[in-house]
């Protein structure tokens, strides 16, 4: 019986790794985005931690010193928390077009695996068919050659 060979089977191939790349690549656009947010949180409990520093302090007189030094700080934080805001914007702009990507790379995969599969099971329905037809021949020989004819020997 013949194997039934795929002949785009190295196409298939090289949209699967392209399609695993994109998943690795998704994966990666999402570890980054994990950590700048932590580190936004970091910040956040930086700033939460100076706030209440000088609310600890709210009874006892400050410095000008003392003010701006906090006051500078709580602005760097502030500035830094907004910019890491902008970074992630940015990662999900390209999570976004990664996950279309993505979602190409899988369509072009399943269209090739259809395929595959459809001219799999029409390569079965055609050996099923030869196979057939071929025990239909022997049977017949075998008919005609037992009874029909006493002149071939046994």
């Amino acid at each position: 019986m013949a194997v039934f060979k795929f002949r785009l089977a190295a196409l298939l191939r090289l949209r699967e790794r392209i399609k695993e790349e994109k998943q690795w690549e998704l994966g990666v656009l999402n570890q980054a985005r994990a950590a700048v947010e932590a580190e936004i949180a970091d910040l956040e409990g930086q700033l939460r931690e100076l706030d209440a520093s000088l609310g600890a302090r709210a009874g006892e007189l400050l410095s000008i010193m003392d003010l701006r030094l906090a006051s500078e700080s709580s602005q760097g934080i502030d500035r830094r928390i907004k910019e890491k805001r902008a970074a992630v914007t940015q990662f999900d702009h390209a999570i976004d077009a990664k996950k279309g990507e993505l979602v190409e790379a899988l369509r072009e995969v399943m269209s090739l695996e259809r395929l595959r599969d459809r001219q799999a099971e029409k390569f079965r329905r055609e050996q099923d068919g030869t196979e057939q037809k071929f025990t239909d021949e022997v049977a017949q020989r075998k008919f005609a050659g037992g009874q029909g004819r006493k002149d071939f020997p046994r």
